[in-house]
């Protein structure tokens, strides 16, 4: 077996330690001062496991990324990259056109005329006519009217809400246009799921500007975005085409279900504890790896890859994250008026503090999550491959390829 060159290892755990040390930069500069040196220590300790944690997981996607595909993408040169990076956007039936551009280009002399080729079949292929792009941009571009249109008049009375409706319907029709894939759902149930949850979370946004509208100078135009980001891409992900009919149905169906235990557990939980205590703190802390790296490992054991186990981490993270704000953003427009705590730590806290613990369901919970979903997939994946090689064993009649 080929090993990761030693430069995509260190990029990956570089990007890691940059992200991480970002993160810490943010909380650290955004504190009030003066904050103690104990708290500065305490919290670098705290990032430390979660750092350490996706450092682990991003070797193992670069060695898998390695293992499937970069071996042959390490054989090209710097136009036969751009020309396979240009062919890998387009749709299935398109996918021959692609691979007649890259035999001609294999045979095209001199380093000038190989950019040019590289080149102009680059920009036809993200020229060729799509007809999923086009109904879906017509689609979306009548719903970014409709919406803009009642977000300003909405937002005449609470003006944290234009920001987020605009924000919101630019970014479903960037990601669905730049997905260009049409609207299919392969795994109708899952993509339900996550669709509910997102329009959960809209509803929950729109209800908590409405019901206290002096959050809205909190929902600052950064954290509108952000939250627009994040809802258009989970719903982007759920309800666009497939690239591929051949991928497992049992990871999406994992992931939605786990996502929804934890969603039910958080909500039992906060209900039978009004006062918030740290037993909701506990949960976002110890949970999430469990609810991530049992379907990651199952659909990588079942569906025989490692591709499947995170694809289910995946649609863990899209289904936990709209559910979790919108839950969050409930309960506080339920415990607020009756002076009630935070969901997060149960003591008293101003409305921003709130909104911010509710913002932090979007990214918190995925990643402490994500990166177990990965090295379970690892593990169903070497489980998978372990179980096969015994059975083939035991059966030396059969053929070295039946897997197939």
């Amino acid at each position: 077996m080929n090993r990761t060159p030693r430069r995509y290892v260190i990029a990956a755990a570089t990007t890691v330690l940059a992200a991480f040390a970002a993160l810490y930069a943010w909380w650290a500069l955004g504190g009030e001062p003066p904050t103690p040196t104990v708290v500065y220590r305490e919290m670098a300790i705290i990032l430390a496991l979660p750092t350490l944690v996706w450092l682990v997981a991003s070797q193992l996607l670069i060695r898998h990324w390695w293992r499937s595909a970069a071996a042959h993408w390490s054989t090209l040169d710097s136009p036969g990259r751009l020309l396979a990076a240009a062919t890998a956007t387009l749709p299935e039936r398109r996918r021959e056109w692609g691979t007649a551009m890259a035999a001609e280009l294999a045979v095209v002399q001199g380093r000038r005329a190989r950019w040019r080729f590289a080149v102009s079949s680059a920009a036809a292929a993200l020229r060729l006519p799509h007809a999923a792009r086009r109904s879906m941009t017509a689609l979306a571009t009548a719903v970014l009217a409709t919406v803009v249109v009642a977000g300003w008049v909405v937002g005449a009375s609470v003006h944290g809400l234009v920001v987020f409706a605009v924000s919101f319907v630019g970014a479903t029709v960037v990601v669905a246009v730049a997905r260009g894939r049409g609207v299919r759902m392969a795994v109708p149930v899952p993509a339900g799921i996550v669709i509910g949850g997102v329009l959960a979370a809209v509803v929950a946004t729109v209800t908590f500007l409405v019901e206290l509208p002096t959050a809205a100078p909190y929902l600052s135009p950064p954290w509108a975005i952000f939250l627009a980001i994040v809802l258009a891409s989970c719903l982007c992900v759920a309800a666009a085409r497939p690239r591929s009919s051949t991928g497992s149905r049992l990871g999406p169906h994992l992931g939605a279900l786990h996502a929804l235990l934890f969603v039910g557990g958080l909500l039992l939980l906060a209900r039978s504890d009004p006062a918030g205590q740290d037993g909701l703190l506990m949960w976002f802390i110890f949970v999430p790896p469990v609810t991530f790296a049992i379907p990651g490992f199952l659909a990588a054991a079942f569906g025989q890859s490692f591709r499947a186990g995170v694809h289910a981490g995946v649609w863990t993270a899209i289904t936990i994250a709209p559910l979790t704000f919108g839950l969050t953003l409930f309960e506080v427009i339920r415990r607020y008026p009756l002076g009630g705590g935070s969901v997060l730590t149960g003591s008293a806290a101003p409305l921003g503090q709130h909104l911010s613990d509710a913002l932090g369901m979007l990214w918190i919970v995925p990643m402490i999550g994500l990166p177990f979903a990965v090295i379970a997939a690892a593990g169903g994946a070497l489980a998978s491959e372990s179980r096969q090689r015994s059975f083939v064993a035991s059966h030396p009649a059969m053929p070295a390829g039946w897997q197939s």
